[in-house]
């Protein structure tokens, strides 16, 4: 690790990250890789639907950003699903890709004829959830955890056995789950699932801590965002031992959504230190895919990929960010580049605005004005913005330089 890896090439972020007494109470895997489930879990967001062309390319976009496992689908869900697994199957992807399956045998053999690498079974751990969701009983869930674990590994599928509400289940029965399915079945890795969004970064970390000691397999972790927690209780399970996280692309999901894998990627590199072999550059060409298959509308200020994300409107803010540009130093007023995630940096016209963002924005035009003509600009722009509720676009500025310019 560098001396000082808070300051990279495009990024400057906060020295306290990397305190050793903050490394020091952490427990770093040796590798962390992305799961990607947009294509199953993203597509379970109310209202969305993506054509098998979409769902193709989506995993095409990615396999671009670096993306270690793809969720293909659930095929036995429709044949046009179970055909678009198979097809991302076979495109050839360095991604590996995995279905995902009730604790069924027929399930596990409609996923081998859709020729996955993997599969991931799904059963309930919590008593709630057994019980009265499903109204089965916790010994029944037993059985079939290991019956469709052990036929998945018996016919050669890399198996993740995934514990759905395991934030709310007994944890001596959890415990018993999980140990019975690494022993009898030998899956290969076990997914702790925030089903609900109902835990907490250091409750979460706690129980990652737990379940490494009662079974040696890789921890995988679903996270949802009822609290808008998914991402943070998905780096504190890495800093817990977690190998796997489980991501959705813009976070999209049912209910307020997953763990977004824009910001999961960024936080991983620029505030664990930890390269992945993400492209990072892709992520935006990504996310607006995803927002035009989807249909699901991110807000600008969405972090990493949205269209405001490294915007400035304030007139303070545009003053010392400008003169870091202009030093070729931007990252001292951001905590990375935009150019990082292949976003890029914008200066807001609008009520907020100074005589720098005036000035810089008449510089870009090729536009010289005196400081009399800047302020009765600026005064225009802002008169204009108050009357609008909003910014003002370079059509309209370009209407106000030309009559205070005439004048």
């Amino acid at each position: 690790m560098s001396s000082t890896p808070w300051i990279g090439d495009k990024w400057f972020v906060s020295p306290f990250n990397f305190a050793p007494e903050v490394l020091s109470s952490m427990q770093l895997p040796r590798k962390v890789e992305i799961y990607d489930v947009t294509l199953r879990d993203g597509e379970q967001c109310p209202g969305v639907v993506f054509r098998s062309e979409e769902k193709v390319r989506i995993a095409q976009l990615l396999d671009e950003v670096g993306v270690h496992r793809i969720e293909a689908g659930m095929p036995v869900v429709s044949e046009d699903d179970f055909k678009a697994v198979k097809q991302i199957a076979n495109l050839g992807l360095k991604a590996k890709v995995k279905a995902f399956c009730r604790a069924r045998r027929d399930d596990i053999d409609t996923a081998l004829r859709a020729d996955v690498w993997g599969v991931l079974i799904e059963l309930p751990s919590s008593k709630t959830l057994i019980e009265r969701g499903y109204r089965w009983d916790e010994k029944r869930v037993l059985e079939m955890a290991v019956d469709a674990a052990q036929y998945a590994k018996a016919h050669g599928l890399h198996t993740t056995f995934f514990n759905v509400d395991s934030t709310r289940a007994n944890p001596e029965y959890l415990k018993a789950l999980v140990t019975k399915v690494v022993s009898e079945a030998k899956v290969d890795a076990i997914a702790i699932v925030d089903t609900f969004g109902v835990t907490a970064p250091w409750g979460f970390a706690h129980l990652i801590r737990q379940v490494k000691s009662w079974v040696d397999v890789p921890i995988e972790v679903h996270c949802h965002n009822d609290m808008n927690l998914a991402v943070a209780n998905s780096v504190a399970a890495v800093t817990a031992g977690a190998e796997v996280i489980h991501t959705n692309v813009n976070g999209i999901g049912e209910r307020s959504g997953g763990t977004a894998l824009e910001e999961v990627a960024v936080i991983l590199r620029v505030l664990l230190n930890m390269d992945i072999g993400l492209r990072l550059e892709n992520l935006r060409k990504l996310s607006k895919y995803v927002e035009e298959a989807s249909g699901v509308k991110m807000p600008p200020i969405k972090p990493v990929v949205g269209d405001q994300s490294f915007a400035y409107e304030a007139g303070i803010a545009v003053m010392f960010s400008v003169r870091f540009r202009d030093e070729g130093y931007l990252q001292g007023a951001l905590p990375y580049l935009p150019e990082l995630v292949g976003n890029e940096f914008k200066i807001i016209l609008g009520k907020k605005s100074g005589g720098h963002s005036i000035a810089d924005k008449l510089r870009t035009l090729g536009i010289q004005a005196n400081e009399e003509q800047i302020n009765n600009i600026l005064m225009q722009v802002k008169n204009l913005s108050l009357q609008k509720k909003g910014p003002v676009t370079d059509e309209e500025f370009r209407n106000i330089v030309r009559n205070v310019l005439q004048k």
